[in-house]
């Protein structure tokens, strides 16, 4: 927690409903009267403009786009830190942080040149990653990781509109080796991972139950 406030870091693959699931819950949350914030990766900010322009460019290689979303997000973690600061809310629920830069980063080497990089490297380098940014990025106290089954996540990923990294959301090769990173980390960390499957018409029962969870750790966090 960062003063007060209980910071919820939101992953998982294209298609998985996961913004959708966050809305529900920040909704759930304000009616229970509590002060909810909630901050999107990447921003409209100028490195998260950049990043969205060039990085998901197709020749765009991988190294620079993750390089580029990583920037983004610490550079963004400064406005996140500022909104706690101001509104001090209760809950603050953020849509993917550095870790999806990493898992997509990951990801996409993988698939371009047909070569994964072991598990230990992947943790070597995302606990790299966090040390060097250990004074920049706000730490989670949980993160939540929503997968779905491939027909839901086709389905969904069709319906959407066009966006500027649409030929990655509709790459099942790739979203699978996404998920699989995903599963990597909660794996790894499984006391601070929420695994959700997100299947139709289960947005409000996952939401309620999530809704529920937060406050339950939240409560414990500040009182023990």
């Amino acid at each position: 927690m960062l003063g007060e406030t209980f910071i919820v870091v939101w992953e998982g693959v294209d298609g998985s409903g996961k913004t959708t699931l966050l809305n529900a819950v920040y909704h759930m949350l304000s009616e229970r009267r509590f002060r909810v914030a909630k901050y999107k990766t990447p921003s409209s900010s100028p490195t998260g403009l950049f990043a969205q322009q060039h990085g998901n460019k197709p020749e765009t290689d991988p190294l620079t786009r993750m390089l580029l979303f990583l920037a983004n997000t610490a550079d963004d973690s400064a406005t996140i830190k500022q909104i706690i600061d101001q509104t001090k809310p209760d809950f603050l629920l953020i849509d993917r942080y550095n870790l999806c830069s990493v898992v997509y980063g990951f990801s996409l080497n993988a698939k371009k040149f047909k070569t994964e990089i072991q598990p230990e490297e992947f943790k070597k380098f995302f606990e790299t990653i966090e040390k060097l940014g250990s004074k920049v990025f706000v730490t989670p106290d949980v993160v939540v990781v929503v997968t779905v089954d491939p027909e839901t996540r086709r389905q969904r990923t069709t319906l959407k509109q066009t966006s500027s990294d649409r030929i990655f959301e509709t790459d099942e090769e790739l979203q699978n080796i996404v998920e699989h990173y995903y599963n990597l980390y909660a794996d790894w960390r499984p006391n601070q991972v929420i695994k959700v499957l997100n299947r139709d018409n289960m947005v409000d029962r996952l939401a309620s139950e999530l809704a529920e969870k937060f406050t339950d750790l939240r409560r414990k966090s500040l009182h023990g």
